[in-house]
């Protein structure tokens, strides 16, 4: 079973603010939410937190196969858990999808690359991709993968924008970890819904622990119907 919960959260709150200000420190807290100690890691659990705008309440959501503790996301953001946190479970949505449907997105990820070695018997490393417009080809990539792809516009442009594209780092022990983060809102077409349903559940891309590769998906709004009346 796959539940999805999602918290709202009081960006002014003294304990969120302080939660929200490391990567490591959310990991830690969603990570303990689900009973997983940090030795165990984050099995099926996925998590993102959307800033609210102009003052607004930050949205986290966080897909698991468990529902994250109440209590622990009480003491840790400060947010009531009868009022602030709703969860459901998320197979009924899974099983709905079909080939062909259209819909909303909004992923944060963390776009990387390959780059080999010098030294042809030592492994490459993966670094951040910082453009816009390649991680926008990374994700073009990553849909094949994932069974859809982002339709053409009149304009002969994806349905898809980069709203967010920057460097975040955060202390991991005694280093300092730095990742490349983007965040994609557009629209998608479903090619194969088993491997759609697969991306929802167990993410896109890498750093999946620190907020990175949980897709959201929305219903697209309906066509205005003409009116008949004449230009």
């Amino acid at each position: 079973m796959t539940e999805f919960t999602r918290v709202v959260v009081d960006s002014r709150n003294r304990h969120a603010i302080r939660a929200m200000s490391s990567l490591e420190r959310m990991h830690a807290i969603i990570a303990r939410s689900l009973g997983q100690g940090a030795e165990q890691g984050m099995p099926r659990a996925l998590w993102r937190l959307d800033a609210g705008r102009r003052g607004r309440a930050c949205r986290l959501y966080v897909v698991a196969s468990t529902v994250p503790d109440g209590l622990v996301l009480a003491e840790e953001l400060g947010v009531r858990p009868s009022d602030d946190i709703a969860t459901c479970d998320y197979e009924p949505f899974l099983g709905r999808l079909e080939c062909g449907q259209e819909w909303g997105f909004r992923l944060k990820a963390n776009p990387t690359r390959s780059v080999p070695s010098k030294d042809a018997s030592a492994r490459g490393k993966r670094e951040g991709i910082l453009d816009i417009e390649k991680q926008k080809e990374w994700l073009f990539r990553q849909s094949r993968r994932a069974g859809f792809h982002m339709p053409i516009n009149r304009l002969e442009m994806p349905e898809v924008m980069v709203g967010e594209s920057r460097q975040t780092s955060f202390r991991r022990g005694e280093s300092t970890v730095t990742l490349a983060s983007a965040t994609f809102d557009g629209v998608l077409v479903v090619d194969d819904p088993v491997l759609l349903r697969r991306a929802l559940v167990q993410g896109i891309g890498r750093a999946k622990g620190y907020g990175f590769g949980l897709m959201t998906l929305l219903p697209l709004p309906a066509s205005p119907r003409p009116t008949g009346d004449g230009a």
